[in-house]
């Protein structure tokens, strides 16, 4: 009997050891940016920085590590926490309008209209697609312009590249920028005389880079200016009276926001947009489909 009771004893002992030191094996791990995982027992966890113990010596000396060190951090539950940099937190961003919808006012002095669409990616860059549409515009001089034209482009935050992860706009779509672009223009250009009617035919590509700035107002509205340079190359044909000649000492490259001789070209450009979407829901969506 007292056997029993001995054993019964020793067994109660050694299951509330175990119990007592359910620690030891439930460890959360911490990932660095540099790769190295540390096994610890995470105490406290804050916007800036974690407080943890080595999981070996739950009651030792408590470690302070700030959140911008750590690329991962995985419960000892099973949950992970993949870190972003201050400028990439969505939580930031959450009710920030991502998309937008702009008019080129200085196009339009030209005798173009030009859209353009912008779609954010992140804090630090996003996407843009310009459509442009020759003479629907202030007319000028007698010209009869018609056409198509279309440009994409790519556009990085200024900020993001000087300040790395420390950058963070007001609104995910302000802040100054460089602008990497491509497109293309097609026009057509009549002009009354009188010995007759001129027509000028240009088609041009180009590729470029702008410098510019956005500011976004109470999420709703968008003002951007930009200047850039740009190098084209093309073919212009001229026809006047009947007879058409290739211009292809004298090309000329005219896109509302764009003009340029001899295969150097200036853009200058004011926009005024509206803003639509969410950021934190593109976000949400986005991972969604990864799953």
């Amino acid at each position: 009997m007292n056997l029993k009771k001995n054993f019964l004893v020793i067994f109660i002992t050694c299951l509330c050891c175990l119990l007592g030191s359910g620690s030891l094996f439930a460890q959360d791990v911490i990932t660095k940016k540099d790769g190295k995982k540390i096994k610890v027992i995470i105490k406290e966890v804050s916007d800036t920085e974690i407080k943890y113990v080595d999981y070996r010596d739950v009651e030792g000396v408590v470690f302070v590590m700030d959140r911008s060190l750590i690329r991962e951090i995985k419960f000892a539950y099973g949950e992970k926490i993949k870190e972003e940099g201050p400028n990439q937190d969505v939580a930031y961003f959450v009710d920030d309008r991502n998309q937008n919808i702009k008019l080129n006012f200085t196009a339009i002095n030209a005798g173009f209209t030009i859209l353009t669409y912008e779609r954010v990616l992140d804090p630090a860059s996003s996407l843009e697609f310009s459509l442009k549409i020759p003479g629907l515009g202030i007319k000028r001089d007698n010209r009869d312009l018609s056409g198509i034209g279309f440009t994409f482009g790519y556009k990085l935050k200024i900020g993001s590249v000087f300040k790395g992860d420390g950058y963070r706009p007001k609104h995910i779509s302000a802040g100054g920028y460089f602008r990497l672009l491509a497109g293309y223009v097609y026009t057509v250009e009549e002009r009354n005389r009188f010995q007759g009617r001129d027509k000028w035919t240009r088609s041009s590509a180009h590729i470029g880079i702008e410098l510019g700035k956005q500011w976004i107002l109470s999420n709703r509205a968008a003002f951007d200016i930009y200047i850039g340079y740009h190098y084209f190359g093309g073919d212009e044909k001229y026809e006047s009276n009947g007879t058409t000649f290739d211009n292809f000492n004298d090309d000329e490259l005219k896109g509302g926001d764009i003009l340029g001789y001899d295969n150097n070209a200036f853009s200058i450009g004011l926009r005024i947009g509206g803003l639509f979407g969410n950021y934190g829901k593109a976000q949400k969506n986005k991972k969604k489909r990864k799953r």
